[in-house]
């Protein structure tokens, strides 16, 4: 603005060709610099991470993981500790309302970052347990959970949770995961959660709903946003109600009900 205003002056005051001719070369460098920057800001939002394949979810996230903030603003959005917690409520609330976790309850997170969900949730279950692919996001968690008696951390080594015994937990919950993973794995997911609860047990799973007003306004601003962007190996992929009911009805799960969370879809079904 600053270099088109001092151009239009000059043309006004009627300078010397050479000093039009400087002033115009300084506003299409101006010009440049401003649309470089704007698109450089653009696609930092989404860090490309393009030599990664959408599988390589160990790799990926310990690379997004570099710092505790970069951890904790990727997975989700929130960068202070008070933000974190405040924004764990919902879903405690979710999971005690919902899944129906109770003070005599072990619990299993699948996916669980850097313990946004486990540090509030312990509260209220005899324990919990964070299982994570991610190194870091679990080297994180294990400095905010640190002093929590009742809450322990797990590294899986692949998809799946060979980690654990059948009929080790009372609830299995997965929570701002489902959307970073294949399809294929959301399913082995489900499966495995079903075998490592005990009779009884009851799994929750969420992801953004893209069937709802509030899901699709999210999805139809990412798709117009990063049309002509490299699309990174985590962005999120949206479901339906009836995919992860699917899911949980083939594995095995009866009293499978889908509760609207506008934009999330939350599924819970019983073992």
């Amino acid at each position: 603005m600053c270099s088109s205003i001092a151009l239009a002056i000059g043309v006004l005051l009627r300078l010397n060709r050479m000093t039009l001719i400087a002033g115009t070369a300084v506003l299409c460098l101006s010009c440049f610099a401003w649309g470089y920057a704007s698109r450089a800001q653009e696609e930092v939002l989404w860090k490309p991470l393009a030599s990664f394949q959408r599988r390589q979810y160990g790799e990926v996230w310990d690379e997004l993981a570099e710092t505790l903030r970069d951890a904790s603003v990727t997975a989700t959005g929130a960068a202070e500790e008070h933000s974190l917690r405040y924004s764990a409520a919902h879903c405690v609330h979710n999971l005690l309302s919902i899944a129906g976790v109770r003070s005599d309850d072990s619990v299993l997170e699948i996916g669980c970052g850097v313990g946004r969900i486990g540090r509030e949730l312990s509260q209220h279950c005899r324990d919990w347990t964070g299982a994570d692919i991610s190194a870091r996001m679990l080297s994180f968690a294990a400095q905010r959970l640190r002093g929590i008696n009742n809450a322990r951390l797990v590294q899986l080594r692949e998809v799946g949770l060979s980690e654990f015994a059948d009929a080790s937990f009372d609830v299995v919950y997965a929570t701002n995961m489902l959307a970073h993973l294949d399809e294929m794995d959301r399913w082995r997911y489900v499966q495995e959660g079903f075998r490592v609860l005990r009779p009884g047990g009851r799994i929750l799973l969420d992801n953004i709903d893209i069937e709802s007003d509030a899901g699709w306004k999210i999805f139809e601003y990412d798709a117009r946003r990063y049309q002509r962007l490299e699309r990174p190996p985590y962005m999120p992929r949206f479901s339906t109600a009836s995919e992860l009911m699917s899911y949980a009805r083939r594995a095995g799960f009866h009293e499978i009900t889908a509760h609207p969370d506008p934009p999330l879809v939350i599924v819970t079904g019983i073992r």
